[in-house]
């Protein structure tokens, strides 16, 4: 009885450092860059939980264009409406550099428009191209603590399991 009461206690204490500090579980949110014809050039995916006091998100956790990971960042600013996260972003506006320091990417796409322009240039400010692009339907992965969570519970049923 005291070894089940134990188990129960520690096992409420382990989950209960592994849930995230706010009430809500905020998603991570992934969308691709598309051109015209449907071929993805890029993926942005941003937690949710990173917004500021106005609701714009201000970092993110994976940024990649044409093979290129993104590292420096002069602009970044992404809002979507948090009543159908499903619509994915409103509006984007980035203006970074890859981890490589080869490419400067300047970016701006509004939901009201449909379509988004970007730039690309040397990072000595040589223009290389330039053209319009879209975003695909977004798609939104549950934060990372909560199925570390939903484990810790799968693992304690079937240790209580093997137990009985």
């Amino acid at each position: 009885m005291l070894k089940s009461i134990l188990f129960a206690l520690s096992a409420l204490v382990l989950s209960s450092l592994a849930l995230p500090q706010n009430v809500q579980a905020a998603p991570i949110m992934t969308q691709e860059f598309l051109f015209d014809d449907g071929t993805s050039f890029g993926v942005l995916s941003v937690d949710l939980d990173n917004i500021d006091e106005f609701g714009n998100v201000l970092e993110w956790e994976a940024f990649e264009l044409f093979g290129f990971t993104i590292g420096e960042s002069f602009l970044f600013l992404a809002e979507y409406d948090p009543f159908n996260l499903a619509a994915g972003f409103s509006f984007l506006n980035f203006d970074v550099n890859d981890i490589s320091n080869s490419f400067a990417f300047q970016g701006f796409w509004d939901g009201a428009f449909g379509e988004g322009f970007i730039d690309i240039f040397s990072t000595d400010g040589e223009f290389v191209d330039a053209g319009a692009f879209s975003l695909s339907n977004a798609t939104l992965v549950s934060e990372p603590a909560t199925v570390f969570l939903m484990l810790g519970a799968i693992g304690g049923l079937l240790l209580r399991r093997r137990q009985g």
